[in-house]
């Protein structure tokens, strides 16, 4: 095969993962989301119900949001028992616990400022809000990843259990 083949063929691979959706999230996704706000000082326990903010003229968000409800509708995790609730406005965020769907950039701010005084935090599975929007984001493929925003953390006064911390990721 000469190189103009191999080239032309890997051009062709690169723009063929280019066109790939995003990951769909799991459940594993949020009993990790539930441990890790069972380690938060004061921090939410038992039945909670989350807030899925999502933009509504976004449809990659509204099917982010709408995949997470499905993934939490029975409830996940135990000492945290995460339930999901979609919300396309940041004003009628009631939760402790705000998850951002992926899409929704434009309301990074305005979430994080809520969750502050909801008392609780931002989180979400988008690598992109973190700290712009997000205290936390949690990946568990293709391992676990656990990223905190010490900057969102402080706005919202999110205190976590030193013994967590040797299991995130701070930046």
């Amino acid at each position: 095969m000469n190189i103009r083949k191999i080239l032309m063929l890997t051009g062709a691979a690169l723009v063929g993962l280019g066109a790939m959706p995003a990951s769909a999230d799991t459940v594993k996704d949020f009993e990790t989301i539930s441990k890790a706000i069972g380690f938060i000082n004061g921090g939410p326990s038992g039945a909670v119900t989350m807030d899925v903010l999502y933009d509504a003229g976004n449809a990659d968000s509204a099917a982010h949001a709408d995949e997470v409800v499905s993934l939490t509708s029975s409830g996940v995790g135990s000492k945290v028992k995460l339930t999901g609730k979609k919300i396309s406005s940041v004003s009628a965020a009631t939760s402790p616990v705000i998850f951002v769907a992926r899409g929704a950039s434009s309301m990074y701010g305005a979430a994080l400022s809520k969750a502050a005084s909801n008392g609780g935090l931002t989180v979400s599975t988008d690598d992109a809000c973190l700290g712009a929007g997000c205290v936390m984001v949690v990946k568990t493929q293709p391992s676990v990843d656990i990223l905190v925003s010490t900057a969102a953390a402080g706005q919202t006064g999110t205190e976590f259990a030193s013994a967590f911390s040797m299991m995130i990721t701070k930046k």
